[in-house]
């Protein structure tokens, strides 16, 4: 079943509103030395905020599968309860960043093993989803692929160049390096969150026809 016409547009122009605040903390940065509310790296800032409401929106969603396919046998309350409490763990850490009071390895050691320990505990449900909904699991994939990436990514490259950079660049080469590193981590975690979100989203429409349809003709 092909994405309503409506989720599409509203996942193009939410990307379109990331991309935009990338720029604009970019320029800021440029402009003046420091971006205030649009700083890519500031505790609750709007990206910061909008994050913890991209995963909080695809924690409730998970939670709307659970309460409203009952009985429900494919997938099970497994998958979409692990990947709930995943997401609203990360959105209250993306507002109060107590991941930085670990160590670098720590908090992503946390984050890979709760993935993998989702992957694992819901091994069934996702080769159902595969079988079934190959299309949505394919977006869900790439969104999550580009998260790691920005995510995890990023901050490997930084951990591995940092040293070289400080010695062979200028302070100001690597001050615009760092912003740049910044604004490629943080808008690929936006995009991943956003991709993934409306692959769940997708998926709901499909097996809550009868919920859609409600909505559609109260």
């Amino acid at each position: 079943m092909p994405a309503p016409k409506f989720l599409r547009q509203a996942a193009i122009a939410l990307i379109g509103f990331e991309v935009g605040l990338a720029f604009a903390y970019l320029a800021l940065i440029g402009l003046r030395g420091e971006a205030g509310p649009f700083d890519f790296d500031g505790l609750r800032s709007l990206p910061s905020w909008l994050q913890a409401i991209l995963l909080s929106a695809i924690g409730l969603l998970c939670v709307g599968l659970l309460r409203h396919r009952r009985p429900m046998s494919k997938p099970s309350w497994l998958l979409p309860s692990t990947l709930a409490l995943l997401c609203f763990f990360g959105a209250v850490d993306e507002l109060l960043k107590f991941h930085l009071t670990l160590g670098q390895v720590d908090w992503k050691l946390i984050y890979l093993s709760l993935l993998m320990a989702i992957v694992v505990l819901g091994f069934r449900d996702l080769v159902w989803l595969w079988r079934t909904h190959r299309l949505t699991v394919l977006w869900g994939l790439a969104g999550l692929v580009i998260f790691l990436l920005g995510g995890f990514g990023a901050e490997l490259a930084k951990d591995a160049i940092a040293p070289a950079l400080s010695t062979r660049f200028s302070s100001e080469t690597v001050f615009v390096i760092e912003h740049l590193r910044i604004t490629l981590e943080e808008l690929a975690e936006l995009l991943g969150e956003t991709i993934i979100l409306y692959a769940i989203a997708c998926f709901a429409q499909q097996v809550l026809p009868s919920q859609t349809q409600r909505l559609k003709h109260p």
